[in-house]
């Protein structure tokens, strides 16, 4: 299969008027954010927002996709659905409801997990002013994963490589040190940015905005590409004694929790769903991720590599293009409709459940 700038262009307006109808057809109220850039053969793109309940409500929920760009489609369908199947009532009293389309509508829309300056989003939300972190374990696989000249023959062998040196080192270390994030390098993979980006500012001010009044939020940020096939993972950072996490059981047994940011763990470092906790700290705010599997690791990799190297090194209006767009879709998009509707009760589950905390 090939996807070319065309069918790019129509798979983002598909998704997103799909989304904007639904919510408008379920009495949510929407609102969109244009992004400066275009998208794939000249077409607007915005970051979209429904709302819906009370907002003056004590309560915010809020359901995010696209953070990483591609990752997007998934998290677009069940967004859409959600709002089609009235999973939460438009005029809930007790709860204010919000969904953002696209957080990061640029990678979205030329089917890229990053931002129009290569930056990964979740490596993107840190104290600029301070000095940057150096992910040392990322050396090793730089020159591996980002080629200046890309061939069938060069994918074979970053398969084998990767795949070896998980063998050797062991998932985790291997995708921390690759998925980690690094600020040395704006054209290599995993790249963190030199400030905050467009997205970063916008989901921010529309969260400021969205939490005024508020004293307690749940925020779910939809993902994929990481896991099982179609089984949704719910993650977060913190320690069990905390009210946050204590919190998070109450409404989801089966919630992963992996240490704080500032533990040392590289992997919480520059994430969404921890900055917006830290923007207020006062507040009973709860940020987690909802990741569902797709491919496995090294097709991943394999994916975000070829890429890269065609955003700086290949044209994307190409047969070659093509072929790694579609490479993309396939690393971050379910194209199993049994795996779409398991991901989608499983996203059910978990905003139903959220929904019912107040």
């Amino acid at each position: 299969m090939m996807m070319d700038l065309a069918g790019m262009a129509e798979r983002y307006l598909t998704a997103r008027d799909t989304f904007l109808s639904n919510a408008r057809k379920a009495g949510w109220q929407t609102e969109s954010i244009a992004h400066p850039l275009q998208g794939p053969g000249g077409i607007t793109i915005h970051t979209d927002i429904a709302s819906a309940g009370n907002p003056d409500s004590d309560y915010l929920l809020m359901v995010t996709s696209g953070t990483h760009g591609i990752e997007g489609y998934l998290g677009s369908e069940i967004q859409s659905r959600l709002l089609a199947e009235g999973i939460v009532a438009a005029d809930a009293r007790d709860c204010h409801a919000v969904m953002v389309h696209a957080v990061n509508p640029y990678g979205f829309a030329w089917h890229r997990r990053v931002n129009e300056d290569n930056v990964d989003l979740n490596r993107n939300f840190i104290d600029f002013d301070a000095p940057l972190s150096v992910n040392e374990d990322y050396e090793e696989f730089y020159s591996l994963l980002n080629p200046v000249e890309w061939n069938e023959q060069y994918e074979e062998t970053l398969k084998g490589e990767a795949a070896a040196a998980i063998a050797r080192l062991g998932l985790g270390p291997v995708f921390k040190a690759v998925s980690g994030g690094q600020y040395r390098y704006p054209q290599g993979l995993q790249y963190g940015g030199s400030g905050p980006s467009w997205s970063r500012q916008t989901i921010e001010a529309i969260w400021s905005r969205m939490m005024t009044g508020k004293k307690c939020a749940t925020q779910i940020d939809i993902h994929t590409g990481l896991g099982e096939p179609g089984v949704g993972v719910l993650l977060t950072y913190g320690a069990e004694e905390q009210a946050r996490i204590r919190r998070a059981r109450t409404m989801w047994e089966d919630i992963f929790v992996s240490p704080p940011p500032g533990s040392g763990d590289v992997m919480a470092q520059g994430v969404l769903g921890p900055r917006l906790e830290e923007m207020f700290p006062k507040e009973d705010v709860l940020a987690v991720v909802l990741e569902y599997g797709t491919l496995p690791p090294v097709d991943v990799l394999h994916g975000i590599a070829a890429d890269n190297w065609l955003h700086h090194h290949g044209r994307i209006d190409s047969p070659a293009g093509s072929r790694i767009k579609q490479l993309m879709l396939d690393a971050f998009y379910l194209d199993d409709a049994g795996l779409r509707e398991k991901a989608y009760l499983r996203a059910r589950d978990v905003v139903s459940a959220a929904g019912r905390y107040v």
